[in-house]
């Protein structure tokens, strides 16, 4: 609103001021109150400026383009920023898992690799397994440390986990009905490691996925468990392959989309 024609008394309230007992800004800055004395989430001073919300909100702080949609988003609520077209978390990382003619054994959860094992045509299932449970268990890590770490990942910094795709192919032309897991690895061991602490499922599938063979390849989408998709820095991910028969090998190429926190 204009001033003009306006009292004091009838304007005070929409009067933004420092609180400082009138000496002007402060090089740590002053908390920005109406004319009321009602504190605003912003603190201006000459050297910085803060916003501070006094309740915590998915949309804290907006920006919008000149048609009102929103490109920046501070969400204080889950501590992320958001950015973009999509909104997407800024600091948005990937991670992919790859293996080659991955030779599955009926039953036995199989490691998928980070980054393929050099110079092999496919991965020893001997070497890098996870049990036969329904979920993969956490593995014993005995004369096999070289081959574990083909297929971990090391969490240097707290992460969440936001989507897994997988895209897989059949050598043959008879598949096998296989299934994925993503599993959060905890260890009590820092620098010699072979033992784990826990295992967590961070993702899977609700249904496996019926491979008819090598005529087409898959687009498989696990679901990500919200309850457990924070994984703590000094953990470890690990993807894995089980399948129902051993009709077949398979290519997997897999991408897991995460954020840091």
């Amino acid at each position: 609103m204009a001033l003009t024609d306006k009292t004091i008394a009838n304007t005070y309230k929409d009067l933004l001021h420092l609180n400082n007992s009138n000496s002007g800004a402060t090089a740590n800055g002053t908390v920005v109150q109406d004319g009321n004395g009602t504190s605003t989430g912003l603190t201006l001073g000459t050297d910085k400026a803060k916003f501070a919300p006094g309740t915590d909100s998915t949309t804290t702080m907006l920006v919008s383009n000149a048609s009102g949609t929103n490109i920046f988003n501070v969400d204080s609520t889950n501590n992320v920023v958001k950015a973009g077209e999509t909104l997407s978390n800024v600091n948005t990382q990937y991670l992919r898992f790859f293996g080659h003619d991955i030779n599955i054994d009926n039953g036995t959860h199989i490691g998928v690799p980070l980054f393929g094992f050099a110079g092999a045509a496919s991965v020893p299932n001997a070497n890098v397994t996870f049990g036969t449970s329904a979920d993969p268990s956490a593995p014993s890590v005995s004369n096999n440390g070289d081959d574990w770490i083909h297929c971990l990942h090391y969490v240097d910094v707290d992460m969440t986990v936001d989507a897994v795709t997988v895209l897989v192919g059949a050598t043959t032309a008879t598949g096998d009905s296989i299934n994925f897991h993503l599993m959060d690895l905890a260890t009590g061991d820092s620098t010699t490691v072979d033992e784990w602490s826990s295992t967590t499922i961070v993702a899977d599938q609700s249904s496996v996925t019926v491979n008819a063979g090598y005529e087409q390849f898959y687009k498989v989408v696990l679901d990500v468990n919200s309850s457990n998709a924070d994984i703590d820095a000094g953990n470890y991910l690990a993807l894995t392959i089980e399948g129902n028969g051993t009709n077949s090998d398979y290519s997997v190429n897999a991408l897991v989309r995460y954020h840091l926190r």
